[in-house]
């Protein structure tokens, strides 16, 4: 029997100062190679001036044969002619991407405001021969083409702080002929001796060239929709228990205790062993009942791995950022502030989650409100962990006091760490370019892209942890702070540790 399944995923997202509320409607198939649905999210903005940039939603769509339950949820093709898909009200547009893995939704025309429900039409690559079907939504931010600075400045912090720049730790300013031209291995270094092997040429993405990031970190709902689409095999690898353990097992988190850690990602069915897999669901409040408003959908998913990240970002059709593209997505365009963090100051305001009101619900929020407001820590799990994304946004709040970078991306410093490529010395980085990912995962769980680096931490692959997190002190969320690499316990999970993606238009 054929029928159709449709995933809500309702994030608070924000500009650099409000939050959003992005909603779809049911899925609909007009025709068998057509699919329909609304749209609608609060406080959309275009701006042609100063940043010259705009919100969008990233939209991709997963379905799987009505016949083979179990096997691999597929990734929908997409027609790569804009014209081909429409939407309707006169305000959005409707961009189609080269490799037709999704498609960008966003304002035609400079302006801002709510976006009333629109109905969108794609055209799929696909014919329906009865699938159902999971719909996704992401919202990023567009960063612009430009030149920008990487590194602060400051020598301090021991082994940790700074890009050499010129040798003398100053900023160094990323330009066309930089991009062009590449930097060589004792430019891409830190006094720790953090960089590449070997030169980085023209195709890696040193943040010049326009790209989409992720407004915010990957949530706890996004990442158990990712679990549930996978089989029981590759649950396998991304699971830290087996997925056929009993109903309210954590799915990913660790520790003896790993709800004071505040993942809520548990398993709601158990799976059978290589055949049937589990389903998970959020239930942060620990009363068995599933995905009810307060069990922290919303919050920022720790725990992930940099094989966690790759895969979950390669079967989003996105990819991971360098940490060059992390500091353009924080300074912007600004002159770089010695220990400045991603709002533009050093002025900070310390956010824990043992102190917020309405814990785990869509509407969380700390109980302190100012500038500088960010999730960092005192080193103590006690009743500590992630908020939830976008938590110090509000209708009224200026961007230093919501948190936000120059671009209007949110938790850049604290909350969880961010993984990007680059900054472990003696790997050849090289060779990552902007290849997206492609959608689907190898037989393991694994992301499958190729020249992305495979694993993480003291294994000397991978990627660096930047912007701090909720646990450790407030020095590690400086933006130009090259934080740690993570580690490989737990296959390389960490309660602190989460990630985000971007995309190239």
């Amino acid at each position: 029997m054929r029928k159709i399944t449709f995933l809500l995923i309702i994030i608070l997202l924000a500009s650099d100062s409000i939050a959003n509320n992005l909603q779809f409607g049911v899925i609909t198939r007009p025709d068998a190679t057509h699919l329909q649905f609304t749209i609608q999210w609060d406080n959309s903005w275009k701006v042609t001036g100063g940043p010259a940039n705009w919100d969008a939603v990233w939209i991709f769509i997963k379905y799987q044969d009505c016949a083979t339950n179990y096997l691999p949820w597929q990734h929908v093709g997409l027609s790569t002619t804009s014209g081909d898909h429409t939407v309707t009200g006169g305000v959005l547009q409707i961009d189609a991407v080269s490799d037709g893995k999704g498609v960008f939704i966003h304002r035609s025309a400079a302006g801002s405001g709510n976006i009333t429900s629109a109905t969108v039409t794609l055209q799929m690559t696909i014919t329906d021969n009865s699938y159902n079907y999971q719909l996704n939504g992401i919202e990023v931010v567009y960063i612009p083409q430009g030149d920008f600075s990487i590194g602060d400045g400051n020598r301090g912090g021991g082994n940790r702080y700074g890009f050499t720049g010129d040798g003398a730790f100053d900023p160094l300013i990323i330009t066309n002929a930089v991009q062009t031209a590449g930097l060589t291995s004792a430019q891409y270094l830190s006094n720790a001796g953090w960089g590449s092997s070997t030169p980085l040429t023209s195709t890696y993405p040193m943040g010049y060239n326009a790209f989409y990031s992720m407004k915010y970190e990957i949530s706890q709902e996004a990442y158990a929709a990712f679990l549930n689409t996978l089989t029981y095999d590759q649950q396998q690898t991304r699971f830290t228990n087996a997925p056929n353990s009993s109903t309210g097992t954590f799915a990913i988190a660790g520790l003896p205790n790993p709800q004071n850690c505040r993942n809520g990602i548990r398993i709601k069915t158990p799976g059978q062993v290589s055949n049937v897999p589990a389903v998970v669901g959020c239930d942060l409040n620990l009363n068995g009942v599933f995905d009810e408003p307060d069990d922290g959908q919303n919050i920022a998913c720790n725990w992930l791995s940099w094989a966690d990240l790759m895969a979950f970002l390669d079967w989003a059709a996105l990819r991971p950022m360098t940490e060059f593209e992390y500091e353009k997505v924080s300074r912007g365009l600004a002159i770089p502030i010695a220990n400045e963090y991603v709002w533009g100051t050093t002025t900070t305001l310390a956010a824990n989650s043992g102190a917020i009101v309405y814990p785990g619900a869509s509407n969380e929020v700390s109980i302190l409100s100012g500038n500088g407001l960010c999730a960092y820590g005192i080193g103590t799990n006690n009743n500590r962990g992630p908020l939830r994304c976008g938590f110090a946004a509000t209708s009224t709040t200026t961007r230093t006091m919501a948190g936000s970078t120059y671009y209007g991306v949110m938790e850049m410093s604290g909350n969880v760490n961010e993984q990007c490529i680059g900054g472990y010395n003696g790997y050849n980085y090289s060779t990552f370019t902007t290849e997206n990912g492609d959608g689907d995962l190898n037989v393991s769980g694994g992301a499958n892209t190729a020249n992305w680096p495979p694993l993480g931490g003291g294994q000397g692959f991978g990627g660096i942890c930047r912007g701090g997190n909720w646990y450790d002190a407030v020095g590690v969320c400086i933006a130009s702070n090259r934080d740690w690499m993570a580690s490989n316990v737990n296959q390389g999970r960490d309660n602190r540790v989460g990630g985000r993606g971007v995309r190239v238009p």
